[in-house]
């Protein structure tokens, strides 16, 4: 079982790996999902976890299931 640390850390890296595939600012990014740049940046760098509201709305902007924010391996 993962620790929350590691898994908010996976989710964020998951979240920036999809955001950079669609050519998508952090800035951008906030923007289609009401949050500033800062708060996009501190949940793909581990610093705070994001409640599952949030990874709705950053699904939704990214246009990705909800589960695709979970699809990381190892």
């Amino acid at each position: 079982m993962l620790k929350k640390e590691e898994l908010s850390g996976r989710i964020g890296k998951q979240i920036k790996k999809l955001r950079t595939a669609k050519n998508i600012s952090q800035a951008e990014l906030g923007r289609l999902c009401d949050k500033d740049r800062q708060h996009i940046g501190l949940i793909e760098n581990n610093k705070i976890s994001a409640n599952i509201y949030t990874l709705y709305q950053i699904a939704k902007a990214l246009k990705v299931d909800l589960k695709e924010l979970f699809d990381f391996k190892n």
